[in-house]
């Protein structure tokens, strides 16, 4: 209930909008000095294990670009 003066208009109610359609999934990857990779998944795509590997092997792709040297140094395979 609201307390309202006599003479105030009525409270205005708001229509409620529908999600909007256009919002895509966006995976960003990136470490302390910048941002490395960033994917734009397709709209109403899902994300599947070849989706996920084809992702993962662009993310090598881009560390061997942007970070020469850092992929071997840390001692970690990353899909070798």
């Amino acid at each position: 209930m609201q307390w309202k003066h006599a003479s105030s208009p009525s409270p205005r109610k708001f229509k409620v909008q529908a999600s909007i359609s256009w919002q895509d999934n966006v995976t960003t990857f990136w470490d302390a000095q910048s941002v490395l990779l960033t994917d734009f998944m397709p709209h109403k795509a899902t994300v599947t294990g070849l989706y996920y590997a084809d992702l993962l092997h662009k993310l090598r792709a881009a560390i061997k670009d942007k970070r020469r040297g850092k992929l071997t140094k840390v001692g970690l395979p990353l899909l070798a």
